[in-house]
């Protein structure tokens, strides 16, 4: 992938994570990093409320928008910040 193509691909990705409705409406998730390398989205999130599995939850459904979108295969989202992160990282990337 060309660099100009990551690029426009990683603008896509930031304009869906801007405008992403958090489940409450109250506030945002944190995106602590993103970076595409071969296809491959990954992604540092912290949920504006770790103790709300839908907020969550509702990582799944941002994750196969960001699937849609041209130049990306595959996103890794890496939950951070909530107790047992790393069973909803597994939880939301099968």
């Amino acid at each position: 992938m060309s660099e100009r193509k990551r690029k426009a691909a990683l603008r896509q990705a930031a304009s869906v994570l801007d405008s992403w409705p958090e489940p409450h409406g109250a506030e945002k998730m944190e995106v602590i990093g993103a970076d595409l390398v071969d296809g491959l989205l990954r992604i540092a999130i912290q949920p504006a409320r770790p103790q709300c599995p839908c907020c969550l939850v509702d990582l799944e459904a941002l994750r196969n928008v960001l699937m849609k979108k041209k130049g990306i295969d595959k996103v890794h989202i890496e939950v951070m910040g909530v107790p047992a992160a790393n069973r909803w990282t597994r939880a939301i990337n099968p």
